[in-house]
């Protein structure tokens, strides 16, 4: 009972770094910890908060009720933030930046930004994002690198409309389910639709 509690409190710690990296407003610590506070209910006990001198870095560590431990550490500024939260199996997400995953095997192509990552004992996710005019060429790797067209893999693609142009995403499926890859057009950093964002899911 106690590893379904830890796997609940760290899906709802993950929630809400998510809210808080898509608020503005109050530093992003003083904003998590009021969201942590206010929405995880009786499965919080303890929570600790230590800031640098710089104010530049900070760490919050949330114990559970029933004795589930959860890190969270941030860095940066509001360009350039990055927040890692960490369950005590072995879970490891992270915000807006990032290293990819030693584990992961399904290749990407160079050059792209690390938007987030998750890593645990049984599957690895990753999302990049690039240039929106590099869409077909990220497309073209993928149909190469994972042998799209074969048995083992199938492709699907859609796409559609709106005032800001068309929307277009290619999904590769592998046929036992050990990876699962898109390539969508995607809005950036800035709100604007210009850039292509791939995600890779894979199981270990």
């Amino acid at each position: 009972m106690g590893s379904i509690r830890t796997k609940s409190l760290f899906i709802v710690i993950i929630a809400l770094v998510m809210l808080t990296a898509a608020c503005g407003g109050k530093s992003a610590e003083e904003q998590l910890l009021e969201e942590i506070m206010e929405n995880s209910g009786e499965d919080i006990g303890d929570v600790d908060i230590s800031l640098d001198e710089e104010g530049e870095n900070f760490s919050i560590n949330v114990q559970g009720e029933d004795g589930e431990d959860i890190s969270i550490s941030g860095s940066g500024d509001d360009e350039t933030f990055e927040m890692t939260v960490e369950g005590e199996d072995g879970e490891v997400m992270t915000f807006g930046g990032g290293e990819v995953p030693g584990d992961l095997t399904v290749p990407y192509p160079p050059g792209g930004d690390v938007t987030g990552t998750f890593s645990s004992e049984t599957d690895v996710t990753v999302a990049l994002m690039y240039p929106r005019n590099e869409f077909d060429s990220l497309v073209s790797f993928y149909d190469d690198a994972l042998k799209s067209g074969s048995d083992d893999v199938e492709r699907t693609e859609s796409s559609f409309s709106s005032e800001e142009g068309d929307q277009r995403s290619v999904f590769w499926f592998s046929s036992n389910g050990d990876f699962q890859v898109s390539v969508t057009d995607c809005y950036g950093l800035e709100g604007e639709l210009d850039s292509a964002c791939v995600s890779i899911f894979e199981t270990k």
